[in-house]
């Protein structure tokens, strides 16, 4: 938290972006930084992030509940067109596992939806329910480098014609099944939940198209800080 704010450099009247609200922590400590002819537009895609944001009624805030993909449509919703910072803090949020009803983790049993933005788009099993083979296993083996993949996506398949997958537990079972090794104290369906999750919610996708979105609206001298989680994030950061 106060290393990424503190890389902001933030000016007392600059604007800033908080392209990744969650549940407004990052957002609260540039509010503290900021004098009070500052400005703070914050964006979400999660309705319950949105919910969250409503506690703040701090006159130099607003929200947007859009994708950080749509940044420039965030920044034009709230009339702005050049900003002095941008922060992401890519990935999912700790709210969003810890709710097991959302489907993120295998530690519940609950739905499989996993959709940051539960307003639209297909649930997780929903494209399980539908996806072959070999896209399946394209999706577990890139988005979560994970080598038993095509094992994963063969019993899916499988399993599916018995019955539909519709229960994180459903799924986690699948994989655990199909993982003949993993590393110490990892759940073998860890790697393949992050899978499903980035791509349910084109993660790196909106990622790749975010950032230049963020340079473009930056002014000169601007900041654009980055908290990545995972080598498939941090390369596409690297990389831009």
């Amino acid at each position: 938290l106060e290393e990424a704010v503190r890389a902001l450099a933030i000016e007392p009247a600059g604007v800033y972006v908080d392209a990744t609200f969650g549940r407004g922590g990052h957002s609260r400590r540039i509010l503290d930084a900021l004098g009070e002819k500052g400005c703070l537009i914050a964006v979400d895609r999660d309705p319950q992030a949105i919910l969250a944001g409503e506690a703040i009624t701090d006159p130099r805030f607003t929200l947007v509940h859009r994708a950080f993909g749509e940044l420039k449509e965030a920044a034009a919703d709230t009339g702005i067109s050049a900003v002095d910072g941008v922060l992401f803090d890519v990935g999912v949020s700790s709210p969003q596992i810890d709710d097991g009803e959302r489907g993120f983790s295998f530690r519940y049993d609950a739905p499989l939806d996993m959709r940051m933005d539960t307003t639209q788009g297909e649930t997780a099993a929903e494209w399980l329910a539908r996806a072959d083979e070999q896209e399946i296993t394209e999706v577990i083996r890139n988005y979560g480098e994970e080598r038993f993949a095509f094992q994963i996506a063969k019993k899916v398949v499988a399993a599916r014609l018995e019955q539909p997958i519709v229960t994180t537990g459903q799924f986690a079972a699948l994989v655990r099944e199909a993982v003949r090794t993993r590393e110490p104290g990892q759940d073998p369906a860890t790697r393949s939940f992050q899978a499903l999750r980035i791509h349910i919610n084109q993660e790196l996708r909106q990622l790749e198209i975010a950032l230049p979105q963020a340079l473009e609206l930056l002014k000169p001298g601007g900041r654009l800080v980055v908290i990545s989680f995972h080598s498939l994030e941090d390369r596409i950061v690297k990389n831009f």
